[in-house]
């Protein structure tokens, strides 16, 4: 494979829960178009869909999230008042049951899963021993997840600290790095009513993520944004739509060449100012010639 026509990327995969099942559809419409994914880091809801992927069971998630209704979602939230109103044991029985005892070194691609280290502030970045305790951690949105105790601290969501770990990729050599955000669209809420507790720590969270991304994106080759304005916490029940959500908007980068190599994109910069030079000269000669007439 030439320069020319490299499709190797790798991916990082931002935070959302249910807004995160974008990502599928993202990873499904680039593998179709030919794209080969090396490395894939992700955060919170990106973490579990990194996760799977990397382990070749994109699938096995995928088909659980289109089963789940209103009421089986209820039912895999387990309910508590220590440290947020959700234990997380229900959700990370389902895990378990998808992915068991799954290493880091058990993966087709490497794996980088991001989580915030509560006791020192600092961002964590599980890349070695088993996966289940890295995923625990970085979905433990603050006042809504119980933090996660683990090797002697406690952990919450990396959305905290990184979001959008881009970062991690090229910090770590990765080439072609694609940004997958799903926050730059928040819909405006109707002011008429006043926000209440977990509406507030959504909203907040989102808009934090949503600065925080920000910051990343200049490493990455290209970002594709699906539109998941709407899109609820809990709403894992809109799996299907969502899913397509992400699916329509790797479509769209990859017809609008987002996705081009920056070999690529360097030769169309230097092709437009080689070709606006000549027009120039031309310009200039038929202009001197006109004159001299």
């Amino acid at each position: 494979m030439s320069i020319f026509s490299n499709k190797k990327i790798s991916l990082a995969l931002d935070s959302g829960s249910a807004k995160g099942m974008a990502h599928i559809g993202v990873i499904e419409e680039l593998e179709e178009q030919g794209y080969k994914i090396t490395a894939v880091a992700g955060t919170s809801m990106g973490a579990v869909v990194a996760a799977y992927y990397s382990l070749g069971k994109l699938d096995v998630l995928k088909n659980w999230l289109l089963s789940l209704n209103k009421k089986s979602t209820f039912f895999t939230l387990d309910f508590t008042i220590s440290g947020g109103f959700i234990g997380g044991k229900k959700l990370m029985q389902a895990f378990e049951e998808h992915l068991g005892s799954a290493e880091f070194k058990d993966t087709k691609i490497p794996l980088y899963i991001t989580a915030t280290n509560l006791d020192t502030g600092k961002e964590h970045i599980f890349h070695e021993g088993q996966i289940l305790p890295a995923i625990r951690a970085s979905i433990s949105v603050p006042g809504v997840m119980r933090p996660y105790f683990y090797n002697g601290n406690y952990f919450v969501d990396g959305a905290v600290t990184n979001p959008l770990p881009v970062d991690i990729l090229h910090n770590n050599k990765y080439k072609n790095i694609v940004a997958v955000h799903l926050h730059e669209y928040i819909y405006t809420r109707d002011s008429g009513s006043t926000p209440g507790l977990v509406e507030t720590m959504i909203r907040s969270m989102g808009i934090v993520s949503r600065y925080l991304a920000k910051a990343k994106m200049s490493e990455a080759m290209a970002v594709i944004e699906p539109d998941v304005s709407g899109v609820d916490m809990f709403h894992f029940y809109q799996a299907e739509s969502v899913i397509k959500r992400g699916r329509d908007a790797a479509q769209i980068a990859v017809k609008n060449g987002a996705l081009n190599s920056i070999t690529l994109k360097m030769l169309s910069f230097f092709k437009e100012k080689i070709s606006n030079r000549i027009i120039f000269i031309l310009k200039k000669k038929l202009g001197k010639g006109s004159l001299e007439e």
